[in-house]
């Protein structure tokens, strides 16, 4: 099976692969992405004997153990990322939404407790960046409990997370100043110091999973940067409603600059900062007089960063219990 033509896919066998995926995991193909599924089950199927894909759907599709799906996740998914990508929404975690949440959190619960989440973390340098972020930030963070969840759907991408070493042109933004505090030079390798490891917890997990995703909670912030372009609509909607039960009131969610959650969800309110544009799940408190609720009184910034005192009124007009869109 050295060439590609020692193999071929029907689309009726392209569909039965395609539906599959989506069914596991949310990941969609569209048609034309049929080439680029076929290339990639070539060497696998070589490396397993099996001669056609209909004989390499039924050999994963009845792997009850699921070894050959994590096989064809490592498979059909790309994973190009970077330490410090997209440093504009990176600048508004580190100077406009940190500080916003350690005020918050010392004026109101006093609970001096941070976790964030790496959403479809691949090799790990979101989450590790988003560390030394906040080790940067450790004169404003003294005595805080600081945890960053990381997933991803293939195991392969996240044993490399655990070993944080890297090279090459994944290092390109990190600054020499950072390079040198938080990592540690072997040859031509750059491994990741021990206090940005203790931050990050690495687990498996598929965001199809809505059960696992519920059992997530407390979160404070939510990167989930470049992910959507996977998944189908009706999985957004899903992954995105699991966002929201999963945030803080007050907490926000990060995609990419070029992504949006226009027709996937009306319950987070987009927030304008100086550095970039930032999902924020609005803080709900419920008034109650006695045993008898007479309403919900909805939290709004008056920070400046989302839109000022006509914005405020316009929300006060319009008050009503939160609810996740469909």
């Amino acid at each position: 099976m050295d060439a590609d033509n020692d193999v071929q896919m029907s689309l009726e066998e392209f569909t039965m692969i395609r539906d599959f995926i989506h069914e596991k995991s949310g990941i969609f193909f569209a048609e034309n992405k049929m080439y680029l599924v076929k290339n990639r089950l070539i060497k696998r199927m070589s490396d397993l004997g099996i001669k056609s894909v209909r004989d390499y759907f039924y050999h994963v599709k009845y792997d009850v153990s699921l070894k050959e799906f994590n096989q064809l996740m490592n498979l059909v998914t790309t994973n190009e990322t970077s330490f410090f990508r997209n440093e504009p929404q990176l600048l508004s975690f580190s100077d406009e939404v940190l500080p916003l949440l350690i005020k918050e959190k010392n004026q109101k619960s006093g609970s001096k407790t941070l976790k964030l989440w790496s959403a479809g973390c691949s090799s790990g340098e979101e989450p590790y960046t988003l560390a030394i972020i906040l080790l940067e930030k450790i004169a404003l963070m003294s005595g805080w409990d600081i945890e960053i969840l990381a997933n991803d759907i293939s195991e392969n991408v996240l044993q490399k997370a655990r070993q944080g070493e890297y090279t090459g042109i994944t290092l390109r933004n990190v600054k020499p100043n950072l390079l040198a505090r938080y990592f540690t030079k072997a040859g031509e390798t750059y491994r990741i110091n021990p206090e940005v490891k203790a931050l990050v917890k690495f687990i498996h997990m598929n965001l199809n999973e809505t059960r696992r995703m519920a059992m997530i909670n407390n979160i404070d912030v939510i990167f989930f940067r470049n992910v959507m372009i996977y998944f189908s609509d009706e999985v957004k909607k899903q992954i995105i409603r699991g966002f929201y039960n999963t945030l803080n009131g007050g907490g926000y969610l990060y995609i990419g600059h070029s992504e949006t959650l226009h027709g996937l969800s009306k319950a987070f309110k987009l927030v304008y900062f100086k550095n970039a544009l930032v999902y924020h799940k609005e803080a709900a408190e419920i008034e109650t007089v006695g045993e008898r609720t007479v309403g919900t009184r909805v939290t709004v910034d008056k920070s400046g960063a989302a839109g000022g005192a006509s914005r405020a009124m316009d929300l006060l007009s319009k008050i009503k219990p939160m609810t996740v869109g469909k």
